[in-house]
Order: structure tokens, then sequence, then C-alpha cells
């Protein structure tokens, strides 16, 4: 049978290690969300510049890859679903005034014209992860990576609370979204190695592929 799942939650909160965990033991196919770096600089350095047609990059990025994860025959796995564009990231830009009321109002269409050519999927798993803990791996993942996210740094500075307003929206969305939904305590989970490998024949991934089976079934 045929099955979709989506996973949604801040940034690094081990999202597309989940993903990758799921596509290789259970054989789906993963839909990695489409980032463009130039885009994510441009917001970063100046977002009340660039909020807008960020937003609008990647709500049509997101629906391209939810279709193509809808037609496949293939079960499939994603990392991002989409109404987090909406629900998360325009209305934090909406909120700090940098989309306009009637700028909002148009993502917000687009969304709904949109979101009806697209089924469900069948379990949206939302990865919870403390503040600092997401620094941390921001921090990390920018040692490895250096320039290529270099526009991330400033999301690290004490003074900057935009990891934070995220995971507060985060929390008040998780609850008022209506499909079969699991979350759970990612630092309950040690997936990745110390040296970023995946952990996927371990013990601690069998048994949380085990619980997103079983919510899986309540869906069936």
């Amino acid at each position: 049978m045929k099955r979709t799942i989506g996973v949604m939650g801040n940034i690094s909160a081990g999202k597309t290690t989940l993903c990758k965990l799921i596509a290789k033991r259970w054989n789906y196919v993963f839909y990695p969300e489409e980032v463009d770096e130039l885009v994510l600089n441009y917001y970063y350095g100046d977002r009340r510049e660039h909020a807008y047609n960020t937003q609008v990059f990647f709500l049509s990025s997101r629906f391209r890859n939810w279709w193509h994860m809808t037609i496949s025959p293939h079960s499939g796995v994603t990392d991002r679903i989409k109404e987090e564009d909406i629900h998360i990231f325009t209305e934090k830009n909406y909120r700090d005034n940098y989309l306009s009321k009637s700028e909002k109002m148009i993502l917000t269409h687009q969304f709904e014209a949109m979101k009806h050519n697209i089924p469900d999927p069948d379990l949206v798993i939302y990865p919870y992860t403390e503040v600092d803990e997401l620094k941390a791996r921001i921090a990390r993942r920018l040692g490895k990576e250096g320039r290529v996210r270099e526009a991330e740094r400033g999301l690290l500075a004490s003074s900057d609370t935009y990891i934070d307003d995220l995971n507060a929206l985060y929390e008040e969305f998780y609850p008022r979204y209506q499909g079969n939904k699991l979350r759970i305590e990612s630092c309950d989970w040690k997936l990745v190695d110390d040296d970023g490998r995946i952990r996927y024949d371990s013990e601690e991934a069998d048994k949380l592929l085990e619980i997103i089976r079983q919510a899986l079934e309540r869906n069936s």
C-alpha cells in the first residue's frame, strides 16, 4: 500500500535525518526540500526586502514536491509539509511586519487554491527540539558547510529570536493540525553519530520506526 509521510519542524530539528531513515529502512522515496542557498542568503541578509519573494519561492517549490509525491506510485517521505509555509514562515514574517496584510492574503489565497489538488499525508511527524539544541546543531552545520550557509550565522546571536519564534509558532500550529500526526522529542533519539553518520541499523532507530509504524496504522 502506498503511504505518504510529511515531517515538519524547526531549522535543524532532525527532519532530513528522519526522512533518510524512513527512506532507507522502508524503501520510501525521499523528496527533500528544495533549498536555494542564494534565496536564503538574500532572505537572512534583509528579511524586510526579501520576505515576500522568499515565501513565493518556497510555496511553489513545496507544492511541486508534494505533487511529485502524490502522482508517484511509490510511498514517499518529505522534510516539509505544505502548511508550514503559511502557518509558520508567512505568519512569522507577517508578525514581524516584513509582510503586509495584502501580501499575506495573496500567499494564503495561493495556498488555499493549490492545496485542493494534493491529498493530506497519511502521517505528519513533528520532531520537537529545544532552542539551545537547535542552535548547537546549526553551529555544527556551519562548521562543516562553511560559506554555503554562512547567512544562517546570524540566527546564533543571543539577541536573535528567529529560532525561538519559529518554535513558538510550531507549538501553536501543531495542536490545530487536524490530520494524523505524531510528536516526538528529538533529543530522546540519538539517530546520528558524532561524526554525522546516521545510525540506520541501531536499536533506537528500530524503536522509533515501530512508533511511526503504529501511528501510520491509525490512518489505515
